[in-house]
């Protein structure tokens, strides 16, 4: 396997690779274990052949049933999928409701953002959503990658990427910039978002408020820190506390997914 951040995936967005990012104690995030990514409901046979080959054992989906009846996951064989919703509210808006929504207000996007992102580190079912993901990458001691995805792969999913990497001795500067490769990755979604939305009449206040829905931000990634640090001093408490973490597991993480 090919050591690249980004991966050549055709029918789908933000598909990409954990490995490789360096720990304070000098090891490193191995390659071909985690990836994370947006949903797979579009996937070609071809992308299927690519995952498949890459040896996912487990599809944890991030989303909600609502979404996930939508767009359902194709999966590459011999993978096991687990539904992991860390909301399971705020998705049943028609596309005019949510047009209309977002319509007049240039700053309703980036506020709801915000919120979405102290929701993601206080709420119990996204406690809930995040204790199941680090069970099933506890429980990945074969050869093979866990797959974790919500649907664009950067809020949900660039969190709980967030809390991986925490988790193993990654520095919260270098996790940012993780965090950030969404922003490029996104534009060509944005356009598209755009593009759908331009049919119930496109205001300068719904672009702006797309474009801050539908990327990544500093102040996004920056809100859940603030409200970590705030409530639990700092994230090695919140991984204790929060999600439940031991010492047992943190040490059993870093033996599965850390090489010298």
């Amino acid at each position: 396997m090919s050591q690249q951040r980004l991966l050549d995936i055709k029918n789908g967005y933000n598909f990409r690779e954990l490995g490789g990012y360096q720990t304070e104690d000098g090891r490193f995030v191995k390659w071909n274990k985690v990836l994370r990514s947006g949903e797979l409901s579009e996937l070609s046979d071809s992308d299927l052949a690519f995952l498949e080959d890459y040896g996912i054992n487990f599809d944890v989906d991030l989303r909600s049933d609502t979404e996930r009846q939508k767009a359902s996951d194709k999966l590459p064989k011999k993978t096991k999928f687990i539904a992991n919703p860390v909301f399971n509210s705020g998705h049943d808006k028609t596309e005019r409701q949510y047009a209309e929504q977002y319509m007049d207000d240039a700053t309703r996007g980036k506020q709801n953002m915000i919120n979405s992102y102290q929701s993601m580190v206080t709420s119990p079912s996204a406690q809930k959503a995040f204790k199941n993901l680090f069970k099933t990458l506890l429980a990945n001691t074969d050869d093979g990658a866990v797959l974790f995805h919500c649907a664009q792969g950067k809020d949900r999913t660039g969190l709980s990427a967030a809390f991986f990497l925490f988790a193993l001795g990654v520095d919260e500067e270098t996790i940012k910039k993780d965090y950030l490769l969404s922003k490029e990755a996104m534009k060509p979604f944005i356009q598209v978002k755009i593009d759908q939305y331009s049919k119930y009449g496109m205001t300068e206040e719904l672009r702006q408020n797309l474009h801050d829905l539908y990327t990544v931000d500093e102040s996004y990634f920056d809100a859940a820190m603030v409200t970590i640090k705030a409530k639990y001093g700092n994230i090695n408490n919140f991984l204790h506390e929060f999600i439940g973490l031991t010492d047992d597991d943190i040490a059993k993480l870093k033996e599965i997914y850390l090489t010298d």
